[in-house]
C-alpha cells in the first residue's frame, strides 16, 4: 500500500508548513499582506493531523489481523511509549533550557503540569492523544468487523458530528484545558474514516479536488472573517482539525491520496523516509526554533517564498538527523 506510505511522508511535511506558516499568521496583524499569505498557506495544509490519525486506522483496524490483546499491547504499545516517554523528558529539559536562557526559569511544579497535561512541547499532544487510539484499537476491531457497511457510516457520520459539535463548544466556550486522557474520543470518526476509505471504491477526483479546494478557501476566507469583526483566536476555529471546513478537507484529500498508488521516486526511497515520519514530526520543532532564532526563518524574506523554502529545509535536515539516529541501536528506538 504505497499510497500510504506517500500519505505519511506528505502529512508530516505539511505538519512543518503549518507550523512554519503559523508563525506568520501569529506574527502579522490581520488582513495585511503577510497574514494573508500565511493564512492561505496555513489553510491549505490543515488535513495534516486528520490524515496521520486516518493513515493509522487504515493500517491497525483490519479486523484480518488476528493479535490477542497482550500481543497487541506488547507490540504496538511498547512502539509508541518509549518515544513519549522519552521526548517528553527532552522537551522538559529543552523548555527549561530555553527559559533559563531568557533568564525566566520555570518552576519543576510548572514543567510537571505541562507533563501531566499531555503537552510536554506543543506538538507532543499528537502522541499523547494517538495512545489513547491504540488503547481501545482492539475493541474497535471488533466493531469493524461485526458492522455492516451501513452500520459503519452511520458511527462514522454520528461521531463526526459529535466530535465537531464538542470541538466548536470547546472553542468558544471559556472551558479550561481538558486532560489528555479524553482527547482520542474526539479523533475516533477518523480513525474509522481511514479504515473505511482504504476498502472503499476511488471517486470522481474532479468531485474530491473541488471539495479540497472549496474546503481550503472556506477555510482561509472564515478565519479572515471571524477574525476581523471579533479576534483572531475566534478566528482560528476555522484551522481546528474538527472545523466546519478542515472535516471535508481532510475526508476529501484522503482519497485523493488513496488514488495516488505510484511511490515517490521509488519505492525504496519512499518506504525509508516513510519509517522516519515519527523521527521527523518529533524533532521538527527544535530545528525550525535554531532557524528562527538565527533569524533566516519565515519573516526572513518574503513569507510567498520563504514559507516553503523554510519548511524545505526543515524537512530534510531534521529527516537527515533522524536517519543518524535511526542508525544507533539503543536510540533507534526513540523514533
Amino acid at each position: 500500500m504505497v499510497w500510504l506510505d506517500n500519505s505519511r511522508i506528505l502529512a508530516v511535511y505539511a505538519v512543518i508548513f503549518l507550523h512554519v506558516s503559523a508563525g506568520v499568521v501569529a506574527g502579522n496583524d490581520v488582513g495585511t499582506e503577510y497574514w494573508w499569505i500565511g493564512n492561505i498557506y496555513d489553510s491549505a495544509v490543515r488535513w495534516c493531523v486528520p490524515v496521520f490519525v486516518m493513515v493509522s486506522g487504515a493500517l491497525l483496524l483490519d479486523p484480518k489481523k488476528q493479535e490477542g490483546l497482550l500481543d497487541f499491547y506488547i507490540k504496538r504499545l511498547s512502539r509508541i511509549l518509549v518515544p513519549i516517554l522519552a521526548w517528553s523528558i527532552f522537551f522538559i529539559a529543552w523548555t527549561f533550557f530555553k527559559s533559563s536562557l531568557k533568564g525566566d526559569e520555570l518552576t519543576s511544579i510548572e514543567l510537571l503540569k505541562r507533563l501531566i497535561s499531555g503537552k510536554p512541547y506543543y506538538h507532543m499532544w499528537f502522541l499523547y492523544m494517538i495512545l489513547g487510539l491504540y488503547l481501545f484499537t482492539p475493541f474497535f476491531r471488533k466493531i469493524v468487523k461485526y458492522s455492516s457497511i451501513r452500520e459503519l457510516i452511520f458511527l462514522i457520520v454520528i461521531t463526526l458530528i459529535m466530535s465537531a459539535l464538542n470541538y466548536a463548544y470547546g472553542k468558544f466556550s471559556s472551558g479550561g484545558e481538558k486532560l489528555f486522557i479524553n482527547w482520542f474520543l474526539l479523533y475516533i470518526p477518523f480513525f474509522f474514516l481511514g479504515y473505511f476509505i482504504r476498502q472503499d471504491n476511488n471517486h470522481s477526483k474532479i468531485i474530491l479536488w473541488s471539495i479540497f479546494i472549496i474546503s481550503v478557501i472556506l477555510t482561509f476566507i472564515g478565519c479572515y472573517i471571524v477574525s476581523i469583526n471579533t479576534n483572531l483566536n475566534n478566528g482560528l476555529y476555522f484551522y481546528g482539525y474538527l472545523s466546519v471546513t478542515v472535516i471535508p478537507m481532510s475526508v476529501s484529500f484522503m482519497y485523493i491520496l488513496k488514488a495516488w498508488n505510484k511511490p515517490m521516486i521509488n519505492s525504496r526511497f519512499t518506504k525509508n523516509i516513510s519509517t522516519l515520519t515519527l523521527g521527523t514530526y518529533l524533532i521538527h520543532p527544535i530545528i525550525l526554533e535554531v532557524i528562527n532564532y538565527k533569524q533566516y526563518g519565515a519573516m526572513s524574506l518574503h513569507p510567498i517564498i520563504s514559507i516553503p523554502v523554510t519548511t524545505c529545509i526543515v524537512f530534510i535536515v531534521s529527516t537527515g538527523v533522524v536517519k543518524i539516529i535511526h542508525v544507533i541501536p539503543f536510540f533507534k528506538r526513540v523514533i
